[in-house]
């Protein structure tokens, strides 16, 4: 796999020192590569979400038009691509798979009903390490994670919570950015012992599920902006500066998280 300096500078420079030029282009995206940013959204669809599930899907809609936004807005330095699993002791539905968010149709109340119970571990298991094989080793990947659900664990078969905290463990080791959203528990408590470092509490109602979902596209909004500040604003002119770039990359995520106000209606691009 390319590193992140590779695929930013471009293949014609991954095994030589570029110019001052062809490293500029390349950080404003006029290279052969962006850094590609990985949109997983694993969706309760339990019983229990009926009375949320119009919300729900009008929710993930209002997500998947930031996505959009992103692509547009930051086109230059990211390709945005976008993955939602829905899950029930039925069946577990990958409805989305890694698609171009330009190829994304909005969620429909057909794609989603509720019903069943919560095997949530294993609905995690496998979307994480499915996303993981097609992530591999690339690191020009920026990967968020978003997990949502009403209610705990409580019908998995194949995963269970320490296998879970072990295979999140070592996805952050890589750098994945995870969320963990929900209602009915206590949300900061589960997180934690999921390993997962950041959560949000949503009230267990229509406006509730579309808060959370809002809440979580401006999260997202805010990671993108950071990624494209780095792109522009370090305007890397030796490899020296450009590995200086690519550590500042893989730490952004996360910091863009901690920084962002829930009163904020859009992130600040600071410096362009």
């Amino acid at each position: 796999m390319k590193s992140l300096k590779d695929f930013l500078v471009g293949a014609e420079c991954a095994d030589r020192k570029c110019d001052s030029t062809a490293s500029s282009a390349s950080a404003s995206g006029a290279g052969s590569g962006k850094v590609k940013v990985y949109n997983l959204i694993i969706l309760d669809r339990s019983g229990s979400m009926s009375c949320l599930r119009e919300s729900a899907v009008s929710g993930f809609n209002e997500t998947l038009s930031g996505i959009r936004k992103a692509q547009e807005q930051y086109s230059a330095t990211q390709d945005q691509f976008v993955s939602l699993v829905t899950f029930c002791s039925c069946t577990m539905d990958t409805v989305y798979d890694t698609v171009p968010v330009a190829d994304v149709r909005p969620l429909t109340l057909d794609d989603y009903v509720p019903c069943c119970r919560t095997p949530l571990f294993d609905a995690m298991g496998f979307s994480l390490t499915k996303l993981d094989k097609t992530v591999g080793d690339d690191k020009s990947a920026v990967v968020m994670v978003t997990v949502i659900t009403d209610g705990m664990e409580n019908d998995s078969r194949e995963y269970d919570g320490r296998r879970i905290v072990k295979l999140v463990e070592r996805l952050k080791g890589k750098g994945w950015i995870f969320t963990y959203m929900g209602a009915n528990q206590d949300v900061e408590a589960v997180a934690r012992s999921l390993s997962i470092d950041h959560a949000a509490a949503f009230n267990y109602d229509a406006e509730g599920m579309r808060s959370t979902m809002r809440r979580d596209g401006h999260m997202r909004m805010n990671v993108f902006a950071r990624i494209d500040n780095i792109c522009y604003n370090m305007r890397p002119d030796s490899d020296a500066d450009m590995e200086m770039m690519c550590a500042e990359l893989e730490k952004t995520a996360g910091q863009a998280f901690d920084e962002y106000d829930a009163g904020d209606d859009e992130p600040q691009d600071k410096g362009k």
